[in-house]
């Protein structure tokens, strides 16, 4: 294959022979948005009445941490949100919830970060009928204020024979015995995930199951089938099931044994670990009793550790240079946007240990560590880390075993990278003493 004959690649590939090979993403959020919001309809313990969540997560750099009173090692700072959440139906606020959050941190490191979360959740016994669910947060210490919006088709699963809007969960591993827990991220699937989804159904329902999965397109249409209609088996059915928490904040979303529901939940799971990021509309069909059900759900797969690096083609090429010959380098850039994801993608399809899976290890890797060059290695002359001499060579053999600076008045100093498992040694020199180090060459 043409795609081996660049000897950068096959250094590439040597350096990368030790990474874990499972085929699943990590699935810390390292460039996660500051706040999520759901809007779920779950099994209703209310006669009469269905129940609706609403569940929230802010991340931690949304608010403004400053030194507490409390001066514990596990509070050192602390911040607090402001949140009012409003359920409105045709225009008119129905039922209005406020309360206030706090969340504290033992460094300062951890009130940056957009990993961490402070979760919250607000729940309403409805009647059936359509509703807008308004939220305001507002940080308690600056002006900072933003406004979520979900709409949300609440159906009576008691009276009749129906299923409502499917929810994206999670599996747990835990000793609590909780099997899921709501996601929270905007309705959305884990990018490379099982692709479970909960859908509440009518209590004694047990129709069959059908699903079709297709790609939207930037505008919203419809892109192309993806996966066909067939006939889904239900994993599991929960019943009297709910997140037992009281309103407020939470340390998770988890489904927990409750009282008596008159609905239940259905477990589905959806084979999209070889569907790509992106927006899809979801179409399920629930048929049994001579009576059917049917709904559309817009959702998206979402890979929320994705590198940085990943997320604009023309960047990702460009710092592909490294493993590109020049001319793989210009055809792959040549064309339009869409015609250099589609060569992107089959470069490194081709070097997939996994191609059963739509996660890419060898890919991940190598923009992970562009991800980490563009910083760490940035200067007042190159203000992008990873088109340095030693953002390139992190990039093809990943961080140096061992590290040696030299530093001599009246020398240029110097960064000695050592390589002994790949036999090879670096040499980096600041000639002009502005932190722009060259490689060495003799």
């Amino acid at each position: 294959m043409h795609l081996f004959r660049s000897f950068p690649v096959l250094i590439f590939l040597l350096c990368l022979l030790a990474l874990n090979a499972n085929g699943q993403p990590e699935q810390d959020i390292r460039y996660g948005h500051q706040l999520y919001m759901e809007a779920a309809q779950l099994p209703s313990d209310s006669a009469g009445k269905a129940r609706v969540d609403v569940f929230l997560r802010i991340s931690h750099d949304f608010m403004i941490f400053t030194r507490t009173e409390r001066m514990h090692a596990d509070s050192l700072y602390g911040a607090g949100v402001e949140i009012s959440i409003l359920a409105r139906r045709e225009g008119q606020t129905l039922q209005t919830e406020n309360h206030f959050a706090s969340v504290f941190s033992a460094s300062y490191e951890g009130t940056e970060l957009r990993d961490h979360y402070l979760l919250f959740r607000q729940h309403f016994h409805l009647d059936p009928g359509r509703y807008e669910f308004l939220v305001t947060l507002s940080d308690k210490r600056s002006t900072r204020q933003r406004q979520l919006r979900r709409s949300l088709d609440v159906k009576d699963l008691q009276g009749s024979r129906a299923i409502g809007m499917p929810i994206p969960l999670g599996e747990n591993d835990n000793t609590r015995g909780t099997a899921y827990s709501v996601l929270g991220y905007d309705g959305t699937l884990p990018f490379a995930s099982s692709g479970i989804i909960g859908v509440p159904v009518t209590r004694g329902w047990n129709p069959t199951w059908t699903a079709q999965l297709q790609r939207l397109d930037e505008d919203g249409e419809e892109d192309g089938e993806v996966l066909p209609a067939d006939v889904l088996q239900p994993e599991q059915l929960l019943r009297d099931v709910q997140p037992q928490h009281p309103a407020g904040s939470v340390e998770s979303f988890d489904l927990m044994s409750g009282d008596a529901a008159q609905s239940d939940m259905v477990i589905l799971r959806l084979p999209v670990a070889r569907l790509d990021v992106g927006p899809y509309l979801l179409r399920l069909r629930a048929e049994g009793e001579n009576i059917s059900d049917s709904l559309q759900f817009r959702t998206k797969i979402y890979w929320r550790s994705m590198p940085y690096s990943l997320r604009d083609i023309e960047f990702a090429i460009d710092v592909m240079r490294y493993i590109l010959t020049e001319e793989e380098y210009d055809e792959m850039r040549s064309g339009d946007r869409k015609e250099m994801m589609q060569r992107f993608r089959a470069y490194w399809r081709e070097l997939d240990r996994t191609p059963e899976t739509e996660y890419n290890e060898m890919m991940t890797e190598y923009f992970r560590r562009v991800d980490e060059t563009i910083d760490r290695f940035r200067t007042l002359h190159e203000r992008n880390g990873a088109q340095t001499d030693r953002g390139k060579v992190y990039i093809l053999f990943g961080p140096p075993e061992e590290t040696q600076r030299v530093l001599n008045a009246d020398e240029p100093a110097e960064e000695i990278w050592y390589y002994p498992s790949l036999e090879k040694t670096f040499r980096f020199v600041d000639r002009n003493h502005n932190g722009n180090y060259k490689l060495f060459t003799e």
